[in-house]
């Protein structure tokens, strides 16, 4: 299991009058995004007042995260009709 690294950067940030900002590099950074620019996600947690950004999981994190929970030797489901009507179980 991965432990979990938290890092805490206290920066502050300017937004324009046209409601653009800019990440500083050195999150930039940490968040793995480069030159040509990325996806992040934002929250905003209206209790709290506080907005959070974060990067979405890719593709790859999620399929290892999901793996986890898959007994080995477990066969994908290739036609789900074809599983339901397998695995169903008939009331009686």
């Amino acid at each position: 299991m991965k432990k979990r690294i938290v890092m805490n950067m206290n920066n502050t940030i300017t937004i324009t009058s046209q409601g653009q900002t800019t990440i500083p590099a050195n999150i930039r950074r940490q968040l793995g995004i480069d030159k040509s620019g990325g996806i992040l996600r934002i929250n905003y947690d209206e209790s709290n007042s506080e907005l959070v950004i974060s990067k979405p999981v890719s593709i790859a994190e999620l399929s290892e995260r999901i793996s986890r929970h898959i007994k080995p030797d477990t066969r994908p489901v290739i036609n789900v009709d074809e599983y339901y009507q397998t695995n169903r179980k008939v009331k009686t």
